[in-house]
């Protein structure tokens, strides 16, 4: 049986997912891992989104074991340093970096200080590389290059690829393949593209990238067993030992805080 681990779920102080009525309670997250045999979640806070707050929200994940806790991060707040301090402080295993959603400059140079702090606590960032939006806010330059210029900053960073960079998955993972402090999260891709080119790209990766992924749902968007049902579409001819790196074995011993 292959036993996941989900790398990126949302559960939310409000228990709702962006306004849209979307179940998205902590309890509701661990039932559902439990119903679909995952070993465990990354429970991923969004700063400014559903009333994330640093405190409140870990005191939610410490009430469920299977819960690794990871904050939401204002890459726009007054004392980074400070603020990154009180997240390890806290317990958390990593900061979630969203560029979208935080409006943020891409080449604002405070991104670099961040990483690079993050790392100094043993925290894994999770940097989120879908950068579609709509017309007005779409960038003007190519996300990759700059977390290129982040990933060359901050070698001693574990930093996680989160959506693998959605249509450009190759390209990203190429970039990962040769810097060992990353790691490509296929969320959203996984599932957004089924029936593309993608999934042939997927494909490849399974059978010949297995050290260098890993799969979340990026809960509530999706659910664990429509992930769990997708997975079986890649699992024939890859072997037991690829499909564990990727299913959990990867994501458990590349964030520096999880015991595993």
């Amino acid at each position: 049986m292959i036993q996941l681990v989900d790398s990126l779920a949302h559960p939310t102080l409000t228990g709702d997912w962006l306004g849209r009525g979307i179940d998205s309670t902590f309890a509701s997250l661990n039932k559902s891992l439990h119903d679909n045999g995952y070993l465990s979640a990354f429970a991923i806070g969004m700063d400014g989104v559903e009333g994330y707050d640093h405190e409140k929200y870990i005191e939610e994940c410490k009430k469920y074991p299977n819960l690794y806790p990871v904050a939401g991060f204002n890459p726009h707040c007054d004392d980074i340093k400070k603020e990154i301090k009180l997240i390890s402080d806290l317990g958390y295993v990593g900061i979630k970096i969203h560029p979208r959603f935080s409006s943020l400059d891409y080449y604002d140079n405070n991104i670099q200080d961040i990483v690079a702090l993050a790392g100094m606590y043993d925290l894994t960032v999770f940097y989120c590389t879908y950068a579609h939006c709509g017309g007005g806010n779409y960038p003007q330059s190519d996300p990759f290059y700059f977390i290129a210029d982040i990933i060359n900053s901050c070698p001693k960073t574990n930093i996680i690829l989160v959506h693998g960079g959605d249509v450009n998955l190759l390209k990203y993972a190429e970039l990962v393949r040769h810097n060992k402090n990353t790691l490509l999260d296929l969320s959203l891709t996984f599932m957004k593209y089924k029936g593309s080119s993608i999934d042939l790209d997927i494909k490849y990766l399974f059978k010949n990238f297995d050290r260098r992924i890993c799969i979340g749902t990026d809960h509530p968007e999706y659910t664990h067993a429509d992930v769990v049902t997708r997975f079986q579409e890649f699992v024939p001819g890859v072997s037991k030992s690829k499909l564990d790196n990727i299913s959990h074995r990867n994501i458990l011993k590349f964030v520096k805080k999880v015991l595993y």
